[in-house]
């Protein structure tokens, strides 16, 4: 059965940022049929020249993001520069055709929706803040003329000038209100459920992870208990004929101690296994550990163990903790294998307890790892002569699944040190 590494799924940059062009590129298009036909019906408009000059900047603009869709590092920055490039180049539009009187002064909104999707809400309210600043201007500057054109009409056929200015006034002070509260209401409303979104999706994607993770440790762990049932009918065979071999030669004193140690180890699995049973549903997480080592060291006496506990502090008590003696096994076994293959049969143990947070470290005195090694070993299934190379990997997941997490790295004067890490605000109360 092979286990392949799981990697998280992930939102690509480069497809947002190419999302984002195609709707640009519509943005742009809605605006050059606008300007096609205003022009075509004489609408006024400051200068047609520079109309069309703003238009062929803002495709250029777009035309930028192609050439930037690999750029998944700075993805932030390019969504941030193109909503404001719209709004400039929205803004300077409108205020060569009519400024807010324009109708299609609600596309200023448009940027700041797309900011409130891509960009974190922080961002997305500066954006909303952007868009009013550009159509207070737009008011300011862009109406000078239409208000100027009405009073003077006011004054000439009316004896109540003061009060249509007034009005007017009056009418431009909520626009503007419209105008800001749309704007503030669409980057909040937009931007906290884009955020629900995305929190959900890595809710998601750590959830169908672990589920991927525990489906492959449950055929792990069936494959295990087939192999022990399926061993112990050979292994009892072959120490009835070890038994009834006529010479008592080296050869077969040593085949018969293999033998028993066979069957040693597929007793022991049977026992864990009934133990994983009658492990208590809580229970200080120190206590257990200690218990592991204890129990672990009897079925190595070759192992020379140093332990150090300064514990301080608030014990920690975790739930569903059957499976973290076995995986406190493994990697003692891996650690006294490294040590034994390099001549010393001593491992070094410290037991540590600060406050919230419980800590053993366990050092060998193999000859470490490579870099490339280290970094995958108990997230990639490592190769190994001995076995299936699942046991760091097994043992990570299970340490992970209780809230805990796993460090490894190479000592300079050599040997590795491993850390167990348990922290109280982040384990598994379940």
């Amino acid at each position: 059965m092979a286990i392949q590494p799981i990697v998280r799924a992930e939102l690509s940059p480069s497809l947002q940022i190419n999302r984002l062009s195609r709707l640009r590129w519509g943005l742009i298009g809605f605006e050059l049929l606008f300007a096609v036909l205003g022009f075509s019906s004489a609408f006024l408009v400051v200068s047609w020249p520079l109309i069309f000059v703003l238009l062929l900047t803002h495709s250029a603009t777009n035309l930028l993001l192609h050439y930037l869709r690999d750029a998944k590092h700075y993805s932030s920055v390019i969504f941030i520069g193109s909503c404001i490039t719209d709004l400039v180049l929205l803004s300077c539009l409108l205020a060569l055709s009519g400024g807010t009187s324009n109708g299609l002064v609600a596309l200023l909104l448009l940027p700041v929706a797309i900011g409130s999707v891509l960009l974190p809400v922080r961002i997305s309210y500066l954006l909303a803040l952007l868009a009013v600043i550009a159509y207070t201007l737009l008011l300011q500057l862009g109406d000078m003329t239409a208000i100027t054109h009405t009073i003077l009409e006011s004054h000439q056929h009316s004896a109540l000038a003061p009060d249509n200015e007034q009005h007017f006034s009056q009418h431009m002070l909520q626009m503007w209100w419209a105008f800001t509260l749309s704007a503030a209401m669409i980057s909040w409303f937009v931007s906290t459920q884009a955020q629900l979104i995305r929190t959900k999706a890595r809710q998601i994607a750590v959830l169908q992870q672990q589920q991927l993770q525990q489906e492959q440790a449950i055929a792990v762990a069936t494959y295990a208990a087939n192999a022990a049932h399926d061993l112990a009918g050979p292994i009892q065979i072959m120490a009835l004929l070890a038994d009834e071999l006529e010479q008592p030669a080296d050869v077969v004193v040593e085949l018969r101690q293999q033998l028993d140690r066979c069957q040693h180890i597929v007793q022991t699995l049977r026992v864990n296994a009934r133990d994983i049973r009658r492990v208590e549903n809580r229970q200080p997480l120190t206590e257990l550990i200690k218990q592991s080592i204890s129990h672990w060291l009897t079925s190595r006496p070759e192992v020379q163990l140093s332990i150090n506990e300064p514990l301080h502090g608030n014990d920690i008590i975790l739930s569903g903790m059957a499976s973290l003696p076995a995986a406190i096994y493994n990697i003692l076994n891996n650690a006294a294998d490294a040590s034994l293959a390099q001549g010393n049969a001593q491992l070094e143990l410290t037991l540590q307890q600060q406050y919230q947070q419980i800590v053993l470290s366990i050092r060998d005195f193999g000859e470490g790892l490579s870099d490339a090694r280290l970094a995958e070993l108990g997230h990639i299934p490592q190769p190994s002569t001995q076995g299936l190379g699942l046991g760091q990997y097994l043992a990570n997941l299970t340490i992970e699944s209780l809230g805990g997490e796993i460090t490894r790295s190479n000592l300079p004067e050599g040997g590795m040190l491993t850390q167990i890490i348990f922290t109280s605000v982040k384990v598994k109360y379940d």
